[in-house]
């Protein structure tokens, strides 16, 4: 079964960050989204600031969060998730067709399995990305925490 990830909402701070483009809502579905970050080697494109640099992308739409949660999915939700990349990569990206968009959204959700596939379902993880030497490549570091139980502990 493979683990991919969902957004965490602990306040309304991703509404704020990022206004430009929209918040995940909590528990919708989000990719790792290297494929949609600006040039870090030149001048941001985006105003305001998408910050690309540490956020991951809902799949539905370019909304983003800043925290997402690995979460276990079945074969026929993960098939799911291709598709709804794919028509976002064709609506909202200007993919040449179908066929391509579909290829690069399967690629991608593989990378995000792939990020997910050691870590436990319930784990939390950020990003944070960084130009390496040269300007064009980008280095993407993942730092994971335990899921954060609000209200489960006795004060």
């Amino acid at each position: 079964m493979p683990k991919l990830l969902r957004a965490v909402r602990l306040d309304d701070s991703d509404d704020h960050v990022f206004r430009g483009c929209g918040a995940a809502a909590e528990g919708e579905p989000v990719v790792t989204a290297g494929f949609a970050i600006c040039d870090f080697s030149g001048e941001r494109s985006c105003d305001p600031s998408c910050h690309c640099e540490a956020s991951f992308m809902a799949v539905g739409s370019k909304a983003r969060c800043t925290i997402a949660e690995v979460a276990e999915a079945a074969d026929a939700e993960w098939e799911a998730q291709v598709d709804a990349l794919a028509w976002q990569l064709v609506r909202g990206w200007g993919a040449p067709s179908w066929d391509a968009a579909r290829v690069v959204a399967e690629a991608e959700m593989r990378h995000t399995a792939e990020v997910c596939e050691t870590l436990a379902a319930g784990s939390w993880i950020t990003v944070k990305r960084e130009p390496r030497e040269g300007g064009r490549e980008v280095e993407e570091q993942y730092s994971v925490y335990d899921r954060l139980m609000v209200g489960a502990h006795s004060l």
